[in-house]
């Protein structure tokens, strides 16, 4: 059984006749036709309905056209992946994403990668620190993180994609809510609630904090979970800087205020950064998947390209 006489088998039956098979192929037709009977002969089916000059699909035809263009979309991917591994191309695109960027900044991009049909993807969220040690080591082929202090990566490309806005909320019955301006002083009296890594292992335990802060508040609450940090949030019992896209329906619907703050009365600007290993837009694939990130992510300051 050869490939190309099951492509001329599916070519026929799409276009409804072995002749029109056989000029796609530029083949001549009584050659192509022979294919088609041989295979007829090897599996003992008849695939077309032969009436004088006519040729139909059989009804045997028409229940085994869906296992044939399946077989035949899973080869033209084996063949591509062969080709890609024999040009030293990964065939699965691993990608990391720190723990509490919000959806905004990968969903479309997501999208776009997982329409690349020979490619399998692997997304997972990690810490900062470990996705970053995963880049460097080489398990992983892009991370998407909030933007570090450093000026220059050596050991793997990047870029600035944009930022988004952290806002500081609370119950609107909680005494916060009734300040026009809060100051960091009006915080410190107050239970914050952090969404973060709970494992006191962890390098970072606070969410989008530098390394040397502690906080606004002696006392806390750690959440790895945003939604039942949100849910102690309208039950009024603390506060929290969170990303304004996964508060913003609550603050619409008067679930939860947003407050001003004398520091940052605006909100936090939380910029990202994304970080691929070297040589990935060295295939055509790579290039790809890093340019939708770049292009298609919905922070604010998208970058030029």
């Amino acid at each position: 059984m050869n490939s190309l006489h099951l492509k001329a088998l599916l070519l026929a039956a799409e276009a409804g006749s072995i002749s029109a098979a056989a000029r796609k192929l530029g083949k001549k037709q009584p050659q192509v036709s022979q294919w088609i009977s041989d295979l007829e002969i090897d599996l003992g089916v008849n695939f077309f309905d032969r009436t004088g000059n006519k040729t139909t699909l059989s009804k045997e035809g028409e229940r085994l056209l869906p296992y044939l263009t399946h077989t035949m979309i899973q080869l033209d991917k084996f063949v591509q992946s062969a080709e890609m591994i024999a040009h030293g191309e990964s065939t699965v695109v691993t990608i990391g994403i720190e723990n509490y960027i919000p959806d905004l900044v990968f969903t479309q991009p997501l999208a776009l990668t997982l329409d690349l049909p020979h490619l399998s993807v692997e997304v997972y969220r990690e810490e900062k620190h470990q996705l970053t040690q995963d880049l460097n080591e080489g398990n992983v082929d892009i991370i998407i993180i909030h933007e570090s202090d450093t000026l220059h990566h050596q050991h793997f490309e990047y870029c600035r994609l944009g930022h988004y806005k952290e806002v500081l909320v609370c119950s609107p019955n909680h005494p916060l809510a009734t300040l026009p301006l809060v100051t960091t002083s009006d915080l410190s009296q107050y239970r914050e609630l952090i969404w973060g890594e709970t494992n006191s292992n962890s390098n970072s335990s606070k969410q989008h904090k530098d390394d040397n802060s502690d906080g606004f508040s002696p006392n806390y609450g750690i959440f790895s979970d945003i939604q039942p940090l949100v849910a102690m949030l309208k039950r009024n019992k603390g506060f929290a800087f969170l990303p304004a896209e996964c508060v913003n329906t609550y603050i619409e619907n008067d679930q939860l205020s947003a407050l001003n703050c004398d520091f940052e009365p605006a909100g936090i600007d939380r910029r990202i950064e994304l970080c691929w290993r070297n040589g990935l837009t060295l295939s055509q694939d790579g290039s790809q998947i890093v340019e939708a990130f770049k292009i298609n992510h919905q922070l604010a300051d998208k970058p030029v390209s």
